[in-house]
């Protein structure tokens, strides 16, 4: 007989009384090792519990918690120490905030779920956008005026979705058929509101990214390229001009070019290094008649000379276009420059009687305004009449020369 039977004791029981000592004595480990050998794993989950509250990291405390569950025989035990350590871990997840995987959450809300954590299993469902689930487990909490404000919430959502997904198909399908000003309204008026944009603002990035706004444009004509500045009237200078030209003799609006009286004329706007025809200097608008030689600051060569249409061509330094000074004919149609307010759109318009353009497979109104890339024909899929280039927009005419000009 061993010395714990001879009083009457059982070697459990000295280690429970072992155990009970080290716990009141603060040496949790030590009791959760003797309750396990005496054969009391609730004792010792409960005391792992206590050193779960008793440290300071997060991350320790979960550990604790999940040993404790693993050891707990009872089940409300065992429940409860899978609920603490789904809480702490859910907080933990919620404090990292988009840096969470949505595994890791979805993990934790399923963890507080089965531990009957069940609103804050929702609130764990709710930040992965899971509303099935969330929904899900606020019925089964009877948390009825949260289930209805999710329900509320959910059906807003899905009415902002179709309303977005209207607004983008409007915008694009008002892009197809070239109607760019009205697409860009809807666009900016849907940005003007509250509510998610971010899709709404790509679709107008893209479209003012291939807008033509003047006053360069270049046509492809079945392969001829066709350099124009469109507009009622011309510049030519520095800086603020139609066509800019890089040499310091120049002005920075130096001459203009506009119907006059007796036809095209071109006149210099009071320039300091002037403007000059067979070496005398221009003081008054000069009918371009048939064509003229002009020098531009003393040191750029200018030709203007009448079109084979309507208004003129500008040869500056190298570089040719075609000034129509006014709407410029394509075809049966024709292409202009419009203002509204600080915007500006290159429109192509039909006359009344004229055939339709065409867009693709898309027939187009009388007024629509072009973007880099259109390929406009006279028939439904038909072969292009002309085509708008991606380098809508020309590059400065440029010539070398080291004269002082200044602003005109």
């Amino acid at each position: 007989m061993s010395l714990f039977e001879w009083f009457g004791l059982k070697r459990g029981d000295s280690r429970r009384r072992a155990a009970e000592a080290r716990e009141l004595a603060g040496d949790l480990a030590g009791a959760v090792e003797l309750y396990i050998e005496a054969g009391m794993p609730d004792d010792a989950a409960r005391v792992l519990l206590l050193r779960a509250d008793a440290e300071r990291s997060v991350e320790k405390r979960i550990a604790f918690c999940a040993t404790a569950s693993r050891t707990a025989e009872s089940p409300e035990l065992k429940r409860a120490a899978l609920g603490r350590k789904a809480l702490l871990a859910f907080d933990l997840v919620r404090a990292r905030g988009a840096s969470a995987m949505r595994s890791e959450v979805l993990a934790v809300a399923r963890d507080l779920e089965a531990a009957g954590e069940l609103e804050r299993a929702a609130d764990a469902f709710a930040l992965v956008g899971d509303t099935e689930a969330e929904t899900r487990v606020l019925a089964a909490a009877g948390a009825i005026d949260r289930l209805e404000e999710r329900l509320r919430a959910s059906m807003t959502a899905e009415r902002d979705q179709r309303e977005l997904a209207a607004a983008l198909r409007k915008i694009a399908d008002l892009d197809r058929v070239a109607e760019r000003r009205e697409a860009i309204a809807v666009a900016e008026a849907w940005l003007g509101g509250s509510r998610d944009g971010e899709r709404v603002a790509d679709a107008l990035r893209a479209i003012r990214a291939r807008l033509l706004t003047g006053p360069l444009l270049t046509l492809d004509l079945g392969g001829a390229v066709l350099r124009c500045a469109l507009g009622d009237e011309v510049t030519i200078g520095r800086g603020e001009a139609t066509l800019v030209v890089a040499n310091r003799a120049v002005s920075r609006t130096h001459v203009r070019i506009r119907r006059g009286p007796s036809g095209i004329e071109v006149e210099d706007l009071g320039t300091r290094n002037g403007t000059t025809l067979a070496g005398a200097r221009l003081t008054a608008p000069l009918p371009v008649g048939r064509g003229v030689q002009l020098l531009l600051g003393g040191e750029v060569p200018c030709a203007i000379a009448p079109g084979t249409g309507q208004g003129c061509v500008v040869e500056l330094a190298g570089e040719r276009f075609v000034a129509p000074l006014g709407d410029l004919p394509v075809g049966p149609w024709r292409i202009r420059l419009e203002r509204a307010g600080a915007a500006a759109f290159v429109v192509l318009k039909t006359p009344p009687g004229a055939p339709p353009p065409f867009l693709g497979d898309y027939q187009l109104a009388p007024s629509v305004e072009l973007c880099a890339g259109d390929a406009i024909a006279a028939a439904r899929g038909g072969t292009a009449v002309f085509r708008l280039s991606a380098a809508g927009q020309a590059p400065p005419a440029r010539h070398d020369g080291g004269g002082e000009g200044g602003p005109a």
